[in-house]
């Protein structure tokens, strides 16, 4: 996120909110804690629950936790996105950044040649 702010770009803030946003969801699947998934959630508590109070409640605290984290990332996503619009940026300069980003590097653009020198030339040869 600092970089994007540092350098104005679209496209950071874009990878950002990706990244963040598969975070968050990661926050909310190990709060809500689908048993057999490996996430000591709400649902997993509660099913423990009834065999082993002690560990239920130190897994009720960890779901209250995971929960917390869930709702502060995206409170926080939704902050940070409202200073991304206060910038000016939009989807639009942000794929305008990557094409002239991916153009201008030269190991992207020989690559670029390189697979199309060989589907030209496969598409030549015969049979």
């Amino acid at each position: 996120m600092y970089k994007a702010f540092r350098s104005d770009s679209s496209f950071n803030f874009f990878v950002f909110f990706f990244i963040f946003f598969a975070q968050d969801v990661l926050f909310v699947l190990q709060a809500i804690g689908i048993p057999g998934w490996g996430f000591s959630g709400w649902i997993s508590a509660l099913v423990v629950l009834k065999t082993n109070t002690a560990v239920a409640v130190l897994m009720l605290l960890v779901a209250l936790f995971f929960t917390g984290i869930a709702v502060l990332g995206i409170v926080m996503l939704k902050r940070i996105h409202s200073l991304y619009r206060n910038t000016g940026a939009s989807f639009q300069k942000a794929q305008q950044e990557f094409a002239a980003g991916v153009f201008s590097n030269p190991a992207v653009r020989t690559a670029a040649a390189n697979a199309a020198a060989g589907a030209a030339e496969n598409a030549f040869r015969g049979p």
